[in-house]
């Protein structure tokens, strides 16, 4: 497995609120997208991957599957923030998105919370693996309302579910199998906001290294307003 990361901080923000990170001797990626009071959003964002990161390293139990460690994480992180969150009075109301990739080839579980999203680039075709938590796609799963009228709405971004705002965290989760070739992309809405379906398409298809595709898609979203931090982390299974 060969991967790569970047964030940036865009155009018109000028603190950075995402957190990445991936852990190789866990097969595990992760990224988050923080909110809430002045600079605290990059608090809950970074308390959101360092405190999966050390449950994956440090599981309490070893006879859980992929999915039950995700999730699992992904709880133990959501009472860090909510505590962090009583600690410091200023970052009162902060949460984070996150979402999470585990592998242990050729099985993939792809957890997420809020809308930062996980991509499956596979045979020149981008399918998203994760659900977005926000007002928009909830009116569109649970109403059938159509694209053009929930992109009218207003607060369609507004997010129904993050790490550290309640008690209980409901977390997405799908289940796959790579294949070789595959490539998997986590991404913040810097970045799938801005660039469209069929651009991140086109660049995680073009020639080049993951590097070059990372930087091209930060890049696109920097051309196109650059309106959030924007982080996108890619993975790429060579062969099983």
């Amino acid at each position: 497995m060969k991967w790569y990361g970047a964030t940036d901080t865009g155009r018109r923000r000028t603190n950075n609120e995402d957190a990445w990170q991936v852990e190789e001797a866990v097969n595990a990626a992760i990224l988050a997208d923080g909110m809430g009071g002045e600079n605290c959003g990059e608090v809950g964002s970074a308390v959101t991957v360092e405190t999966i990161a050390q449950y994956l390293k440090h599981p309490p139990e070893d006879d859980l599957t992929m999915e039950e460690m995700a999730k699992e994480a992904i709880r133990s992180a959501n009472r860090r923030v909510l505590e962090t969150a009583g600690e410091r009075h200023e970052c009162d109301g902060m949460g984070s998105t996150v979402v999470l990739v585990l592998w242990r080839y050729p099985e993939i579980v792809i957890a997420n919370v809020g809308d930062s999203r996980a991509y499956l680039y596979r045979d020149s075709e981008l399918t998203q693996l994760s659900y977005d938590q926000n007002f928009a796609n909830e009116l569109r799963h649970q109403l059938g309302l159509s694209e053009e009228r929930v992109r009218s709405m207003p607060n369609r971004n507004v997010l129904t579910m993050a790490v550290g705002t309640y008690e209980h965290v409901l977390i997405r989760i799908h289940n796959g199998q790579l294949q070789p070739g595959d490539r998997i992309l986590l991404c913040s809405d810097g970045l799938h906001g801005p660039v469209d379906h069929d651009t991140i398409t086109r660049i995680l298809g073009d020639e080049g290294s993951l590097q070059d595709k990372v930087d091209r898609l930060i890049q696109r979203a920097n051309l196109n307003g650059g309106p959030d931090n924007v982080t996108a982390v890619l993975l790429e299974w060579a062969d099983g």
